[in-house]
């Protein structure tokens, strides 16, 4: 393992910051957490950050950022307990279905809370779902995570957003649809493996913290870039 220990920023609250320290864990990296206000755009954050955003992983005194290639540089830099395989074409298919979560399902998360017109919510619920289900008949049929037996990146790109579904029937009414004859069977069964998992609920708040945190998007007070990009209509951040 290399030295020093990586830094890890983040603020709790943030699901991309979670996919980066579900990776630490899961790879069984010593490093340190640093909790930071990323709507602070200090002289000194930005000198870590040069967006400003989390998360951000310092290591050797050089900054990574964005949670994909955060991740990715992890599975690089300590090759034990890898997240991504070693054959080509199974990491360019593990990299196809995070770009789809990225580009597909994470857009909907945030409009759904977002759009204040109730035409607007079902669409994105629709469309929530929709793309669910096409991940859904991606992956392994035994599973329980997307590739098989163990937790790889597209489980770690989704699982921050799929444990925060429940923010999501609380202020919009939306669930996956259950029961073993559902077409989400597979995905729930995926959905209640990731929950389990100890990175997974080491790394998360109570439920009435998340609530309390994104009432923010429900009543257009939150100033975050994705908040900003929803409601212009261009692509996240």
């Amino acid at each position: 393992m290399s030295d020093p220990k990586p830094k890890f920023y983040t603020s709790w609250f943030c699901p991309f910051a979670q996919r980066v320290w579900i990776a630490l864990l899961e790879k069984g990296i010593d490093f340190e957490y640093i909790e930071v206000d990323p709507y602070k755009k200090t002289p000194e954050w930005l000198s870590v950050s040069p967006r400003g955003l989390v998360p951000v992983l310092v290591h050797q005194g050089k900054s990574v950022y964005e949670s994909s290639i955060c991740i990715e540089y992890i599975d690089e830099e300590w090759p034990e307990n890898p997240i991504l395989p070693k054959a080509p074409y199974q990491r360019a298919y593990e990299r196809i279905w995070a770009d789809h979560i990225a580009k597909k399902i994470i857009p909907p998360f945030y409009a759904m809370l977002l759009k204040k017109e109730t035409e607007l919510q079902e669409n994105a619920k629709k469309e929530m779902l929709e793309q669910l289900l096409v991940l859904t008949k991606a992956m392994d049929p035994t599973g329980p995570y997307f590739a098989g037996s163990q937790v790889g990146l597209v489980d770690i790109m989704l699982a921050p957003f799929a444990i925060r579904f429940f923010i999501l029937k609380h202020y919009r009414g939306f669930q996956v649809p259950s029961g073993d004859e559902s077409p989400f069977a597979r995905f729930n069964k995926w959905y209640i493996a990731i929950k389990e998992r100890d990175s997974t609920g080491k790394t998360s708040a109570s439920d009435e913290e998340y609530i309390g945190i994104y009432k923010r998007y429900t009543d257009d007070t939150g100033q975050s870039l994705v908040a900003t990009a929803i409601r212009q209509g261009t692509a996240l951040p």
